[in-house]
């Protein structure tokens, strides 16, 4: 902000503080020679009227002055405050902000920066190039010196994690400077990622099946139609095509409806060992014909839960399904259930109407092939399925969009889903629901 003309002091002068000697010797003169010759003593008077107008442009000049510094600390006074403003403004910005000079030498980092890209340290003071790894960076910043504003990505592992930053790099006017700002563009990108990737497995798992019916349909009006058993195999295949699309279609609807910000939640109070045995009925027939069965611990001392029963049934259906299909037979299925206090996400809290201080987690595991270890980070993805899971008989492979459906349906009753799983000696995953036990269950 520049200054006013009246702090530049280029209107206001002071009298050189010698002008009052000459009418003041004048003065003296005319005293002492008018006690001989009186009529000097005029001269006199008119000494001290110059004297008196000297002292009156002096003051005025002085009361000036004061009024332009008074004003002067004024305005530096609301630049500071503004300076202050603006650094305030920066260092509550969560986006990192850097400004440079002419030189390349780092004169700005807001907070941000300094905690994101610094690791905490103080920026100012070092050179851009030092602190950027990425030669397309540095020539960005470059450019915007000469006065050539642009944009460019940058990874960098900050905590541990790969980030991905959209960085904007600006000149600034009259300086030879630049403003640059990095925009953490992770999750978007990991969201577009996703979207491609699940538009292709969603092509791809839909097309094994139609192109499964279609094969079908044309054997059957051709060389099967006068084979009445292979028209029954065929028919077979047909329907278990079907099914499976009809399957898919229907996680795919969950799914849809659980990544939906806005879904309602229904709470009630209903007993959770019903609600068990209920999702358990399905899934009797795959239980006597490979031998399993399912061992509920500590149900005496689980009554009633308060929560949502159609997204709690989409969790058990899912998890128990999957142990059905991935244990050994004749091992045992074993459901856990233990009630606990469990601390939710600030971000990610439980529905409305869940006041209690305890919750609920709920360990289901199975005897079975397990997930190796580099799967284990990957399961909750749609349509992502484990090699052994892919190579395994049809009534195995299932539509690859059962744990997504778990991860979005403990997220909305505010919990949330893990697993602790050994190649091949077994898989347990763990689901924790926060203040949905109330106080009578205790």
């Amino acid at each position: 902000m520049p200054l006013s003309p009246s702090i530049n002091a280029t209107t206001t002068r002071i009298p050189r503080t010698g002008a009052w000697v000459v009418p003041a010797l004048i003065l003296l003169g005319s005293i002492a020679i008018g006690f001989f010759t009186p009529w000097l003593l005029f001269v006199a008077v008119g000494a001290l009227i110059w004297l008196g107008i000297i002292h009156q442009n002096i003051t005025r000049a002085l009361r000036s002055y004061q009024s332009a510094v008074q004003q002067r600390d004024q305005e530096l006074a609301r630049i500071e405050q503004l300076v202050d403003r603006l650094g305030s403004i920066l260092d509550s910005a969560e986006v990192p902000i850097i400004a440079t000079n002419q030189h390349g030498q780092i004169v700005l980092a807001n907070t941000a920066a300094q905690t994101i890209l610094g690791s905490g340290r103080v920026l100012t003071g070092e050179h851009f190039d030092s602190l950027i790894p990425q030669s397309t960076v540095h020539e960005l910043e470059r450019l915007a010196r000469s006065g050539e504003p642009g944009r460019a990505k940058l990874q960098l592992p900050i905590g541990g994690d790969m980030r991905i930053f959209s960085v904007a790099a600006e000149p600034v006017s009259g300086t030879g400077g630049t403003v640059c700002t990095f925009t953490d563009i992770t999750e978007l990108t990991q969201s577009a990622t996703l979207k491609a990737d699940f538009a292709a497995n969603a092509s791809h798992e839909l097309r094994t099946p139609i192109a499964s019916i279609c094969g079908a349909i044309e054997t059957l009006r051709g060389p099967a139609r006068d084979d009445p058993q292979m028209s029954d195999r065929l028919i077979t295949m047909i329907a278990n095509n079907a099914n499976r699309l009809e399957l898919m279609v229907k996680d795919l609807l969950d799914l849809s409806k659980l990544e939906s910000t806005e879904i309602p939640t229904s709470i009630s109070r209903f007993d959770l060992i019903e609600h068990i045995d209920r999702v358990c009925v399905p899934l009797a027939g795959v239980c006597e014909r490979r031998g399993l069965h399912i061992e509920i611990q500590n149900a005496d001392e689980i009554g009633c839960i308060e929560s949502d029963a159609i997204l709690l049934e989409l969790i058990l259906r899912n998890l128990i399904g999957n142990a059905t299909k991935f244990a050994r037979e004749n091992t045992p299925i074993t459901i856990r259930l233990e009630s606990k206090s469990i601390a939710h996400d600030p971000q990610n809290p439980p529905p409305e109407g869940l006041d209690s201080e305890t919750g609920l987690r709920i360990g289901i595991r199975d005897q079975g092939i397990g997930i190796p270890l580099m799967h284990q980070t990957r399961i909750f993805e749609r349509f992502y399925q484990v090699d052994e899971a892919r190579s395994g008989s049809t009534a195995k492979r299932g539509t690859g969009l059962g744990l997504a459906i778990v991860k979005h349906a403990a997220r909305t009753l505010g919990g949330t889903v893990q697993i602790q799983s050994i190649h091949h000696q077994g898989t347990t995953m763990i689901v924790d629901l926060p203040n949905c036990l109330p106080q009578s269950s205790e």
